[in-house]
């Protein structure tokens, strides 16, 4: 049986489009839930500095003035948000983020630009620090199910709520609760015999899973570049690190 802590912290961005390298922070939030229920949570709003593009504000509704209106500077937002992170990593809560290489790489880049303290240093100190990602998990345990595979997709599969999509708050309380519905899932007998998959996940412990996705995630990542290069782009290249994505080249400024 895979022991489940009492509380875990989910973490959501959203930003100024979907370069990691690129794109901002526009708002952030981190929940701690505690046997299932929202405890507490901290929400950011951000000025990014730069133009908040019209399809990302169709997205989360933040616009440009808003942003620089009511948002914090990003330079403090950055070190606030960084820290939180911090403090959930070496505290051992469990950090659920829905597509981590998304969401922890940017943060990342945020932090390098301004000489905050990286993400992936902090995996790497944080010894009792572990990161969960729904994406992935649910993708292991039931690949062949057709269908999106979106936040609101799983949401709405395993029957969690969620209310304001694409509002950071409500992201980072789905994420946790589809996670949670998905460990419960591979450990209910019935749903087990069902799976030739849920043994991947099946009586493992967190930190089990917490290395095992970084593989997992690889194997996702390269077939599904296989089926783009052999369907549609025979040159197209897709992510496999998990759950950062290694910095290539100077963050621009």
């Amino acid at each position: 049986m895979i022991a489940l802590p009492d509380t875990f912290m989910g973490f959501d961005l959203e930003t100024t489009g979907v370069s990691v390298e690129e794109d901002r922070i526009v708002t952030a939030a981190m929940v701690e839930v505690l046997h299932g229920v929202p405890r507490r949570s901290r929400t950011w709003l951000v000025d990014p500095g730069v133009e908040i593009p019209a399809e990302a504000t169709k997205v989360h509704k933040i616009t440009t003035e808003k942003a620089r209106r009511g948002g914090m500077n990003t330079i403090r937002a950055t070190a606030q948000i960084a820290g939180q992170i911090w403090g959930a990593l070496t505290a051992g809560i469990p950090l659920v983020i829905m597509n981590a290489p998304y969401d922890l790489s940017l943060l990342d880049r945020e932090c390098r630009r301004n000489d905050v303290t990286p993400v992936t240093e902090m995996l790497a100190s944080a010894k009792d620090g572990l990161v969960l990602d729904p994406y992935v998990l649910d993708r292991r345990v039931d690949p062949f199910r057709p269908g999106k595979r979106t936040l609101e997709s799983l949401a709405e599969y395993y029957g969690v709520t969620l209310k304001g999509a694409h509002e950071a708050g409500a992201d980072a309380l789905a994420a946790v609760q589809v996670t949670q519905k998905i460990l419960r899932t591979v450990e209910d007998e019935r749903a087990f015999n069902r799976s030739t998959y849920h043994h991947e996940v099946h009586g493992r412990d967190l930190r089990e899973l917490y290395a095992q996705q970084r593989l997992w995630f690889a194997a996702q990542s390269a077939g599904y570049q296989d089926w783009l290069r052999r369907t549609k782009n025979p040159t197209a290249v897709v992510n496999g690190e998990w759950p950062i994505i290694p910095v290539k080249e100077p963050v621009r400024v």
